[in-house]
């Protein structure tokens, strides 16, 4: 092939992406080597190095495809040492891959019903907001996805177009990611926009003196959160959650408490006194809180309020977060991974899975040089509280009420601008193999099979290569 019209190679970064970002020269000079060294133009090839340092790099063909890897140091804080190896498009037409126990998929263009027929999520059909539309995946700049012609197999994908507000919002049921064991979820995702804090009770006119925030704790006696806070389930849910330790009186910057903001506070519980705003959050200060007698609100920087969470979010305007959190005061040593910023405009494919023992990794590939990176943490295998609302994927929004009469207390919307594509559902942990495999389906238009498809396949005589799970 000439290689002036060769397809950029696909570059992931497996560990600390600053420590291994210079090491892409390097990299590419060994894609160089290993293309002097096939001599035969062979269409499977590969080469590996490991530097004196520890990192390895890994260089690999197939087909017209060549791919990168960069592994970072056995012993490090995010290591991928045991990251498999790319998956290579099948070399005969009658060869397909096949990635077992997939539960649920949404191809969205000509029905909203899960496409996998067996299983715990059988027979589920998404619920869309009314401001949802659909379009043609190839028309959002997507592959065609032509399935697998072999076997009589056809993939209609579409892109479901969240706009934000109110309209916004994909339903896809309590029982898509289970309580207390391992998951993996993934899709494709396109922001439009970014996802901005809301600090305004609209109803009320002020700024909301109760802010939600994921919080985590090493002692249940300090607390952290990420700033300036905004979170949104891309695929997943979130309610906030009432640490049941916590109680404050509380005055509000409104009737009738604004006549006299020292005459007979509310008692709030599962909230407490902000010690600090981050950095540029507007405060409850001013002429317009003052209540009637001029004092000032006595809580400028509010109240704040912690948050449950189950599976990958939009954060703080442009970034990926992977969460399991039920009961932040009691669950200690969380570690959440958050990946760089990611492109406003741009497709990115996204993997997250919660293991066994507690590690939680982000998978995320670019389209553009189809550039990836891992991300690590550990959270908790915890079921979500009692009081949880599960609300649609795409959705962070919720009233905040107080005492026997139910009075709105706060109220926001965080519900992210983007483009949503072949969602995925597994109640196991994915391998990096695996994910890889995944982001090839979503960016490149490679078909993966599912078991049913595999069974449909294989009863024509064609031949399964199986991407096994490992023990999660």
């Amino acid at each position: 092939m000439d290689a002036d019209f060769r397809p950029e190679p696909r570059l992931r970064l497996m560990g600390d992406t600053a420590l291994l970002a210079p090491l892409r020269r390097a990299a590419l000079r060994e894609l160089a080597v290993m293309h002097q060294e096939n001599v035969f133009d062979l269409p499977v090839y590969q080469r590996s190095l490991e530097l004196e340092t520890g990192e390895r790099i890994l260089c690999r063909r197939a087909g017209d495809q060549d791919f990168i890897e960069i592994i970072g140091a056995r012993g490090g804080a995010t290591d991928e040492a045991e990251v498999a190896p790319p998956a290579q498009p099948p070399r005969r037409d009658d060869e397909f891959y096949v990635i077992p126990e997939c539960l649920a998929r949404y191809d969205g263009l000509d029905s909203l019903q899960n496409t996998v027929p067996d299983g715990a999520l059988a027979g589920w059909t998404l619920g869309l907001g009314a401001g949802v539309t659909i379009v043609a995946a190839d028309a959002a700049g997507l592959p065609a996805y032509a399935g697998l012609p072999q076997a009589g197999i056809e993939r209609a994908v579409g892109v479901f177009r969240l706009p934000g507000g109110a309209a916004s919002g994909i339903l896809y049921g309590r029982e898509h990611i289970p309580d207390e064991v391992p998951f993996s979820v993934s899709c494709l995702v396109r922001l439009t926009a970014p996802l901005a804090y809301d600090y305004t009770f609209d109803a009320r006119g002020v700024l909301n003196p109760i802010r939600p925030y994921l919080l985590r704790t090493d002692d249940g006696a300090a607390f952290v959160h990420d700033c300036p806070g905004a979170l949104s389930p891309l695929i997943g849910f979130c309610s906030p959650y009432r640490n049941p330790n916590w109680e404050e009186d509380v005055t509000y910057p409104w009737s009738p408490w604004n006549d006299n903001y020292a005459a007979d506070p509310d008692r709030l519980q599962g909230a407490r006194r902000a010690g600090a705003s981050c950095d540029g959050a507007p405060l409850l200060r001013g002429d317009s809180y003052r209540d009637a007698q001029g004092n000032p609100y006595p809580h400028p920087d509010g109240f704040v309020m912690g948050l449950q969470a189950a599976g990958v979010f939009v954060a703080d305007g442009n970034r990926l977060l992977g969460a399991r959190l039920s009961h932040f005061e009691s669950q200690f040593g969380t570690a959440v991974p958050v990946s760089d910023p990611l492109e406003i405009g741009l497709w990115h494919h996204v993997v997250m899975t919660h293991a066994l023992d507690g590690t939680v990794r982000l998978y995320v590939t670019r389209q553009d040089q189809a550039q990836g990176a891992a991300y690590a943490g550990t959270m908790p295998l915890c079921a979500l509280d009692a009081a949880c609302t599960y609300q649609a994927s795409g959705v962070n929004a919720w009233t905040l009420r107080n005492g026997p009469g139910g009075e709105a207390i706060a109220a926001y919307r965080m519900n992210p601008a983007m483009d949503v594509a072949l969602p995925r559902f597994f109640h196991y942990a994915l391998s990096p193999a695996q994910a890889w495999l995944l982001s090839l389906e979503a960016l490149s238009g490679l078909f993966v099979a599912d078991d049913h498809e595999a069974a449909q396949a294989l009863a024509l005589g064609l031949t399964p290569i199986v991407i096994e799970k490992e023990v999660s």
